[in-house]
């Protein structure tokens, strides 16, 4: 916000010297940046009517140099009165009429409002002129220290709404955070094999989708113990504990927001016509399975590396990892990771009492 206190002078030409003998007198606002300006500045080329207007719309102080000749100016009465006055009621600026020769200004809009020198006395009928221009002098310095105070309310209002803003901000932000940290605490993580789910609930809450399907695949085989072999086998999948599934199956659901999972798969595999008990149903079903997870693109099986790791890829994109799948198409791996997946749902089928 500017410093500056601008001071718009409207008055008649017939008035220019009186308008002079104020200007000397408004001369030493200057040092406390208070600066008049009037038509005379004008530069020459500038179009007149569009820079008069644009001053006195960002005039702080309107000076009217009251007299009969400017009530009679066309200009003053039909453009800068009106507007001065309409800002005036707005509360967007001062207007300080100025009575300068005695006339008829009572009988105007312009009575409403505090009139200058002492008492509306006009200027020239002062015994001493300068102590008149000292008084309109004064009340432009008052009405400039009035609007410095009411900038700085302004500042200070809007620096304290920034603090607040910035201080709520935090405290949702603190809030959002606590309810993070305390829905991570009240993971359910149990596991059968005594198996350490937090590494893939770290990297499902940290959206690395790619290395929490890895993740997945590793803890899978470190439950049935095949670390070494990096998959399962059909019996495998037949025992793989009924907790650890669910706890795997959950968190993938909860940090996509239900976008991916195990049990997401299995009721996409079931809309498709699958047999209930998990067992495989045929080429067809599997072929629209794979279209609606997008393991399928223009009727052909992608590979691994194809694969969409964010969650705009359809719903049940994920999980899928097998190191069978890593230079190989989805749908060409073989019965035997078909099986695997259809075994698994199978299993999925047991968990009646969950919330799979």
């Amino acid at each position: 916000m500017s410093d500056t206190i601008e001071v718009f002078i409207s008055y008649s030409k017939q008035d220019k010297e009186l308008r002079d003998g104020l200007l000397a007198h408004l001369r030493p606002l200057e040092t406390k940046g208070i600066i008049s300006w009037h038509d005379r500045q004008i530069l020459p080329g500038t179009r007149w009517d569009e820079e008069i207007k644009a001053r006195l719309n960002a005039a702080d102080i309107i000076l009217l140099l009251i007299s009969a000749d400017f009530l009679n100016t066309d200009y003053c009465n039909q453009v800068e009165i009106p507007e001065a006055l309409r800002r005036h009621e707005a509360g967007e600026a001062t207007v300080m009429p100025v009575i300068l020769r005695s006339c008829g200004w009572k009988y105007t809009p312009l009575a409403a409002i505090q009139a200058y020198p002492e008492k509306a006395k006009p200027i020239v009928s002062w015994t001493h002129i300068d102590d008149a221009y000292t008084d309109v002098v004064d009340g432009v310095y008052l009405a400039a220290t009035e609007i410095t105070k009411g900038r700085t309310q302004k500042t200070q209002q809007a620096e304290q709404l920034r603090q607040q803003q910035a201080a709520e901000a935090e405290r949702k932000q603190q809030e959002l955070a606590n309810q993070q940290r305390q829905s991570i605490d009240t993971d359910d993580l149990r596991s059968d094999r005594n198996t350490n789910y937090k590494p893939l609930r770290d990297l499902l809450k940290a959206g690395k989708w790619k290395e929490a399907d890895q993740e997945t695949a590793k803890k899978m085989c470190e439950v049935m113990g095949r670390q070494e072999e990096g998959w399962l086998r059909v019996e495998d999948i037949e025992q793989f504990p009924c907790t650890d599934l669910r706890t795997i199956d959950q968190l993938w659901v909860k940090y996509s927001q239900g976008q991916f999972g195990f049990s997401v798969q299995k009721k996409i595999y079931l809309d498709c016509g699958g047999k209930p008990d998990g067992k495989y149903s045929g080429d067809k079903i599997w072929n629209e399975f794979g279209d609606r997870v997008g393991w399928r693109v223009k009727g052909e099986w992608i590979y691994y590396s194809d694969l969409t790791f964010d969650t705009s890829a359809k719903k049940g994109h994920l999980p899928i990892w097998t190191p069978r799948l890593q230079k190989s198409r989805l749908g060409l791996v073989g019965w035997v990771v078909m099986r695997e997946w259809v075994g698994l749902w199978s299993s999925l089928s047991l968990l009646s009492r969950t919330d799979l």
